[in-house]
C-alpha cells in the first residue's frame, strides 16, 4: 500500500487545516501534526518582558526550563549524537529562518551561534508549504532541546508513504541516525504491517508523534517507537505550583488496530485490552499553550503533537549523548527486530530497550516521580481496540493513563536514569 501521510501540527492563522493534503487516488496522502495559531510578534508579546502575566505561548529558553533540560555537550574524544528529522518535500528558506528563530532576544540572542544543520534532499523534491511549516516547527524544537547533536533534515520527495519510508531509509542505513523525529502518520491500519520492518535497528530510537485527529496512528504505534502524545501546558508565575500540566483533547490515543501489546506494557494499571497502547509520554502540543517558531521569515506560534514529537527526541539525543561521554551505546526503542511476528509473553527487548526501561523499571519505582510529570488532569478521546476509527473517552488519572501515558518528562531526571540503563 502506498499512502500519503498527515503532518501533525497546528497553525490558524494562515488558514491551513489539520489535513493539508487531499487524498490521490492512486495513492493516498500522509498528513503532517502541526497546527498553526497565529501570527507573533516576538518584542511585543515576549512573557519575559513582563513576568507576572502568564504566557499563552513558549518561547524555548522557556521550554527548557519548564522541562528541566540541561545542555549535555559532547565530551573530548567522544562520539557526537546523531538525530535526524524525516520530512516531505523541500524548503530553502529553513536555515535562514532558524537563525531568525535562534538570534531573537525571546529565545537565545544575537549574539548567540545557530546550530550547524545538515539538510539532504531526496531528487525530485518540491516545495510545499504546508509541509515547510513543519519542517521549520520540527527543526527549531529539536535544536531547541539539543544544539550540540549532530542534526540532519532528510527532506523526501514527496509525502507518498514510499518516499517518506526511502527517507528513513537514508537516515538508518546511510546516516546511521541515532534518533529519529517523525511528526507525520495515518490513521492505524493493518495495510501499514508491510512497512514495520522498515524501522528495526537496535541502535536507533524511533520517536513518532501519536497524532492530532484523537485516533491511534501509524507509525506511532509501533512497538519499535516511542509513542509522543500532547498536552496542555501553563505557567502561573508568582504562585506556589506555577507548572501544571493537563490534557489535550485532540491528541492521537487508545489502541491499535494492527499491533498486539508489547510485553513493556503487560500488567500495567489502566491498560485494559491487549493491543498496543499509546501514547507511551507526552509533551506540549495544545495550540493554545504552543511554541513560537519563524516560518518565511515571520513569526507564528504552532501546537500539535508536531510540537512534542521532536521535544522528545531531542530528550532522547540528550540522553545518548550522556551515554556515549561515558562510553556507553545507544539507546533504541525497537521492541523486535521481527515486528509482525507474535512474541510470547516470556520474551524480553533488547537490553538498551527505552520503553522496557520506562515502563518495567523506572514506572514501578520512586524513580517515576523524579522523571515524570504526572498528568492527572483531564480527559481525551481515542481508539478502541482493534478499530482506529472508532472513539471512546478515556479519562486522566495517577500515573499511567490512556490520555498521556507515563505523563511527561522531567529531562536531566531521566536522562540521568537512562544513563544506567
Amino acid at each position: 500500500m502506498s499512502t500519503r501521510y498527515d503532518i501533525f501540527f497546528r497553525l490558524y492563522n494562515i488558514g491551513a487545516p489539520t489535513n493539508l493534503l487531499t487524498n490521490s487516488p492512486a495513492e493516498p496522502l500522509m498528513k503532517n501534526f502541526a497546527s498553526p495559531y497565529t501570527y507573533i510578534n516576538p518584542f511585543a508579546t515576549n512573557a519575559n518582558l513582563n513576568p507576572s502575566f502568564p504566557p499563552q505561548m513558549f518561547n524555548g529558553s522557556q521550554l527548557l526550563s519548564l522541562y528541566n533540560v540541561e545542555s549535555v555537550p559532547v565530551a573530548s574524544g567522544k562520539k557526537q549524537v546523531k538525530i535526524a528529522i524525516i520530512i516531505a518535500f523541500t524548503y530553502p528558506g529553513l536555515l535562514a529562518d532558524l537563525k531568525t528563530y535562534w538570534q531573537n532576544n525571546i529565545n537565545f540572542g544575537p549574539n548567540s551561534t545557530p546550530p550547524k544543520v545538515n539538510v539532504y534532499t531526496m531528487p525530485g523534491a518540491t516545495f510545499n508549504a504546508g509541509w515547510a511549516q513543519e519542517e521549520c516547527l520540527d527543526l527549531q524544537m529539536v535544536c531547541t532541546m539539543n544544539p550540540n547533536a549532530n542534526i540532519w533534515v532528510v527532506e523526501a520527495k514527496s509525502d507518498l508513504v514510499s518516499d517518506l519510508i526511502a527517507a528513513v531509509d537514508y537516515a538508518t542505513g546511510t546516516l546511521q541516525a541515532d534518533v529519529l523525529s517523525i511528526s507525520w502518520g495515518l490513521n492505524d491500519s493493518t495495510g501499514f504491517l508491510s512497512y514495520n520492518n522498515r524501522f528495526t535497528n537496535t541502535n536507533i530510537c524511533y520517536c513518532a508523534a501519536s497524532g492530532d485527529s484523537n485516533n491511534a496512528s501509524w507509525p506511532s504505534v509501533m512497538s519499535n517507537c516511542i509513542s509522543v502524545g500532547g498536552t496542555t501546558l501553563l505557567w502561573t508565575p508568582n504562585i506556589s505550583t506555577p507548572r501544571t500540566e493537563y490534557t489535550w483533547n485532540s491528541a492521537g490515543c487508545g489502541y491499535a488496530t494492527s499491533v498486539f501489546q508489547p510485553t513493556y506494557q503487560q500488567n500495567i494499571i489502566g491498560i485494559e485490552r491487549t493491543m498496543r497502547a499509546i501514547p507511551d509520554v507526552s509533551m506540549v502540543a495544545n495550540q493554545n499553550t504552543g511554541v513560537y517558531i519563524v516560518y518565511k521569515g515571520t513569526w507564528y506560534s504552532f501546537g500539535g503533537t508536531s510540537v512534542a514529537a521532536p521535544l522528545f527526541a531531542g530528550i532522547l539525543s540528550l540522553a545518548n549523548q550522556q551515554r556515549f561521554n561515558a562510553g556507553k551505546g545507544a539507546l533504541t526503542t525497537v521492541y523486535s527486530k521481527t515486528p509482525n511476528v507474535s512474541v510470547p509473553a516470556s520474551y524480553v527487548p533488547p537490553p538498551n530497550n527505552v520503553q522496557q526501561y520506562l515502563y518495567k523499571t523506572i514506572y514501578p519505582s520512586s524513580k517515576y516521580a523524579n522523571d515524570f510529570y504526572d498528568v492527572a488532569i483531564g480527559s481525551n478521546k481515542g481508539s478502541v481496540a482493534g478499530n482506529s476509527n472508532v472513539l471512546t473517552t478515556y479519562n486522566a488519572g495517577a500515573k499511567y493513563d490512556l490520555t498521556t501515558g507515563l505523563g511527561s518528562p522531567n529531562c536531566k531526571n531521566l536522562c540521568n536514569d537512562l544513563l544506567s540503563l
